[in-house]
């Protein structure tokens, strides 16, 4: 028995079991004796083949239904590599399969911290993420849909040649002592609940130092992914690259004399109504690309509220979005990726 698609089942006139675009039925799929009572039997599937497992004479009937993101029951990356949710991109681009378009075009609304969906989309601010990408492990990169609710410094000097690990911030967001932050998100039970921290992967970040003068997505990828120094942890900022990207294949120029305009209307723009309407423009917001040294400051790089990109000094208060990457095998539960039906995870 096929299904339709649409809630019903056709027999199939085929001589051979569907192999590709369908998913075996365990819960409608079983197996009848001969005087038609229902009999303990095992059925399964794998590669077009179906094995039985009884100790009975028996009949069986066997469904199929079409695999879609509803049906499917793999983790999460799979599933939506498998079953693409409006804007991701099934082409690697800078080392993930992106998410990329603008703000109403893009289904990759994520919940994090709940598996329920209305306690998610009735407090976003705790529970809701949006999926920049997903790498070539299966892993989902989120970045919280809303930033955190005060703005804080990369690190308390401008002065101090502070490099990322270093720095308050990655302190701060990772739960480690001796900065200027405690708990700001690892250690904070209102963004991570009990059990939860297990779910995001523990990585090497790469750091170093960027410019705001670079114009493609490429340019900065390649400096970015270039950088030879890394620490491991489970928080991070985006990169300059991850905001070029987000808005189509190729990515934008969000330099300070590129099209502000275009880059604003990006799904990952903190200041849309999507992400973060009450955000503070005068705030912006914080990558963890650094600057460098420039006229008495060390600095680090900014997307600033007209969406193009620049850089403060590390003491300066910006808006904060951690980002990070959830283990590879978080399961799929539910939704289409849409802000009234996110993603639901295991």
């Amino acid at each position: 028995m096929i299904s339709d698609g649409n809630g019903s089942y056709v027999e199939s006139s085929s001589n051979e079991f569907p192999t590709e675009g369908y998913k075996f039925n365990t819960e409608l799929s079983g197996c009848i004796d001969l005087n038609g009572n229902k009999i303990d039997s095992t059925l399964s599937y794998s590669d077009g083949m179906i094995s039985l497992s009884s100790n009975k004479t028996s009949m069986c009937y066997v469904y199929f239904d079409v695999k879609s993101l509803a049906t499917c029951e793999d983790t999460v990356g799979n599933c939506l590599l498998e079953n693409p949710t409006s804007g991701l991109n099934t082409t690697m681009e800078g080392g993930l399969y992106r998410y990329q378009g603008t703000n109403d075009t893009v289904n990759n609304y994520i919940c994090f911290g709940t598996s329920d969906k209305s306690t998610c989309t009735g407090n976003t601010d705790a529970y809701m993420y949006r999926i920049i990408g997903i790498n070539s492990s299966g892993q989902l990169k989120l970045i919280k849909k809303e930033a955190l609710n005060t703005a804080y410094y990369w690190h308390n000097s401008y002065s101090s040649d502070t490099t990322w690990p270093n720095s308050d911030l990655y302190k701060g967001l990772n739960g480690i002592s001796g900065g200027q932050y405690s708990n700001l998100f690892i250690g904070n039970t209102t963004y991570v609940p009990s059990g939860w921290s297990d779910k995001i992967a523990t990585v090497d970040w790469k750091y170093g130092d960027n410019t705001t003068s670079n114009t493609t997505a490429e340019n900065l990828y390649s400096i970015e992914n270039g950088w030879t120094t890394t620490t491991s942890a489970k928080i991070g900022l985006m990169y300059m690259h991850d905001y070029y990207y987000a808005y189509q294949s190729g990515g934008l120029n969000c330099s300070p004399d590129g099209d502000s305009a275009t880059c604003q209307t990006a799904w990952i723009y903190l200041w849309n109504s999507g992400n973060d309407s009450g955000a503070p423009s005068e705030y912006y917001e914080w990558t963890m690309s650094r600057y460098g040294y420039y006229s008495g400051y060390y600095r680090a790089c900014n997307v600033l509220s007209s969406g193009v990109v620049d850089y403060f000094a590390l003491s300066s208060s910006l808006a904060v979005r951690p980002v990070y990457y959830l283990t590879s095998g978080v399961t799929y539960l539910s939704g289409t990726g849409t802000a009234s039906d996110p993603i639901i995870i295991e």
